[in-house]
């Protein structure tokens, strides 16, 4: 968290500056008709204070973080996560990080390298709506978990799931036409085979997924946070999180991490 605010900070302090310079050019340029045209400049100028205030909120909110190294030379062991804290780092390519609940993060999600990772600049391309785009689940050193890719075909969005080896370990299907008011998909496993039914229960994405034996595997609730008033977390007021069963393995645990990316982590 200590890193996100930062970011906040410096994106907030930048894009303020920005609207204040683009408000003292547009009032010394077109000032003869700022009777007319006036509203705009007012509106420019309430973007950037609010802007700068925002850098000052999230700079104030870094400094009250301890100092903590944000990379980790510990190894880092998948199977150990419980649950998913999905945060946005503010930057121009995607970049998603989980957190656990001091704030610290633990693995993060990003673009791949390849000639699609310049397009996701624009929010349009980043679930795979007009060509496919992948992504990498990699530890805070870079190294990789998994690979997964979105393919939005309009009606129907496939997640698929593979290994560091390249493996395939699951594939996510949600027919568009029938999750417009609530997510609900199928999740296969590597054979093809039903894994999981995914549903939620109410529009804002309540759910909770089951094994054969009634075993809760994972749970989300909207505005549900355990950990709302640690110091990392105070300072923003909505986080996303999901629970995992204490039973599952890796592979549904990364499956899962995949299935909420989609569902909530790329609008954090």
């Amino acid at each position: 968290m200590k890193n996100i605010y930062r970011k906040l900070y410096i994106f907030s302090f930048s894009g303020g500056c920005v609207l204040a310079v683009l408000s003292v050019v547009y009032y010394f340029i077109w000032h003869d008709q700022f009777v007319v045209n006036g509203a705009l400049l007012v509106e420019l100028g309430i973007a950037a204070i609010a802007a700068i205030g925002s850098g000052f909120y999230f700079r104030h909110a870094f400094h009250k973080l301890k100092t903590a190294d944000e990379t980790s030379t510990d190894v880092f062991h998948f199977e150990e996560v419980t649950e998913l804290t999905l945060k946005r780092v503010p930057a121009l390519i995607p970049k998603i990080v989980h957190v656990d609940s001091f704030g610290q993060p633990q693995f993060m999600i990003v673009p791949n390298r390849n000639w699609a990772r310049p397009f996701m600049v624009l929010k349009l391309f980043e679930k795979g709506l007009i060509f496919p785009v992948s992504y990498t689940i990699c530890d805070m050193n870079g190294s990789p978990i998994a690979t997964f890719r979105i393919k939005n075909t309009v009606k129907q969005v496939t997640l698929s799931l593979w290994s560091s080896e390249g493996l395939l370990i699951g594939t996510y299907i949600q027919q568009l036409a029938k999750s417009v008011l609530v997510n609900r998909g199928t999740l296969y496993g590597s054979n093809g085979s039903i894994w999981r039914q995914l549903e939620a229960k109410n529009m804002t994405g309540d759910i909770d997924v089951t094994d054969e034996q009634g075993r809760m595997t994972a749970t989300y609730r909207y505005g549900r946070f355990p950990y709302a008033t640690h110091p990392a977390f105070v300072s923003t007021a909505h986080h996303d999180y999901v629970r995992f069963g204490s039973h599952i393995s890796s592979d549904e645990k990364l499956a899962y991490t995949m299935i909420f990316f989609f569902w909530l982590g790329l609008e954090n």
